[in-house]
């Protein structure tokens, strides 16, 4: 009996994707597409994709298309399909970052998936007592935005030691066995550095918190790159590191913090543009500059991470140029990821996703100044 039709489709695109011919990440061709190179219909490269979705190859999205999320197959298409319940522990939600992931986690739709949101506001006591008390509801995974970086609780590092399905959100961990997705902090922030001295800025200051977490300490090594990268002196003046306020369960007062910017950039009389490694920096950056009297792009031009979603019926709404993650995709990512863990156990896998320098109205162009 002839081979059907769709299973030749099925073994040609596997065979493509753990060839390295389409790379992680990267979308397939619509379905249409496909139906004309392989000269079949529209139906039978949808059973294909099908399978390849079933098996853990792909993600597949209405309107967003098909997405290569691994190069070995992860989950038997014969797999257990109950609901899968995951906890969520995430240290807090807010329209910059956090609720594009939220929202994609419990719109993946690849297999039934029930989850469960605990917010920690960087505590880490109450980081584990939440964790504990996924555990109690039997969980079958957990995925975590942890307080920090630098220390691990002996409650996670035990569960890591049995295997327990763990995928950790915006954390590199690189020194523990344990799934992760993260934005490549570094070059992320080297880019946003470099887009500043194009447009003829050559004294820059980084304003930044204290929090003990890898991401803060990536952006400031991007930063300090940029300037290794174009042979450029960079000195530690330039960098403000005590903001303390963003830092969950901060008591440090709004108010305090402005003031602290205020007398950095009095002391950085030749500072023109201000990278803050987050959209609250940035607006306690732009209060203190309000406050000295200055103006935004006209005396300072001001950079960050992350921004709200813009208001596309507001002509004049004022964007600050940023990086944007790939939120969605970061939660896309850490439930395949999920799937993947739960299917092999043995599953170590650390994804990095893309960004984007969205240019906004905080920048101005000094290039053409003497």
């Amino acid at each position: 009996m002839a081979k059907p039709l769709y299973l030749t489709v099925y073994e040609r695109l596997k065979l493509s994707i753990t060839g390295n011919q389409y790379k992680l990440h990267e979308k397939l061709p619509s379905e249409k597409e496909l139906a004309e190179q392989f000269d079949v219909s529209t139906i039978t490269i949808k059973k294909a994709l099908d399978m390849l979705r079933d098996q853990g190859f792909v993600v597949r999205k209405p309107r967003r298309g098909t997405v290569v999320t691994s190069q070995a197959a992860v989950i038997s298409a014969s797999s257990d399909t109950k609901n899968v319940t995951i906890g969520l522990v995430v240290t807090n939600f807010t329209d910059v970052f956090g609720t594009d992931i939220l929202r994609s986690l419990i719109s993946y739709d690849d297999h039934p998936v029930n989850v469960v949101t605990k917010i920690s506001y960087g505590e880490p006591t109450q980081e584990d007592k939440q964790i504990r008390e996924l555990l109690e509801m039997g969980v079958d995974g957990l995925i975590i935005l942890p307080s920090s970086s630098e220390y691990t609780s002996p409650l996670i590092l035990k569960l890591i030691s049995k295997n327990f399905p763990i995928v950790v959100l915006d954390r590199m961990m690189s020194d523990l066995p344990i799934c992760s997705v993260t934005t490549d902090n570094t070059t992320a922030a080297s880019d946003l550095t470099k887009f500043l001295l194009t447009k003829g800025h050559r004294h820059i200051g980084i304003v930044t918190s204290d929090s003990p977490v890898t991401t803060i300490d990536k952006r400031v090594n991007g930063f300090l790159s940029a300037h290794i990268d174009e042979n450029m002196a960079v000195s530690q003046e330039q960098i403000l590191s005590t903001v303390e306020s963003v830092i969950p369960d901060s008591k440090t007062p709004i108010e305090a913090d402005i003031e602290n910017i205020v007398k950095y950039l009095e002391r950085n009389p030749r500072i023109t543009a201000v990278i803050a490694t987050e959209y609250n920096i940035a607006s306690l950056v732009s209060s203190a500059i309000a406050r000295m009297g200055k103006r935004i792009p006209e005396d300072y031009s001001l950079v960050c991470f992350d921004g709200p979603e813009v208001n596309v019926y507001d002509e004049n709404a004022f964007v600050i140029t940023h990086i944007q993650q790939a939120q969605f995709e970061i939660g896309q990512a850490a439930m395949a990821l999920m799937m993947m863990k739960l299917a092999a156990p043995d599953t170590i896998k650390k994804v990095t996703l893309p960004y984007h320098l969205i240019k906004g109205n905080s920048v101005r162009d000094l290039s053409n100044h003497s």
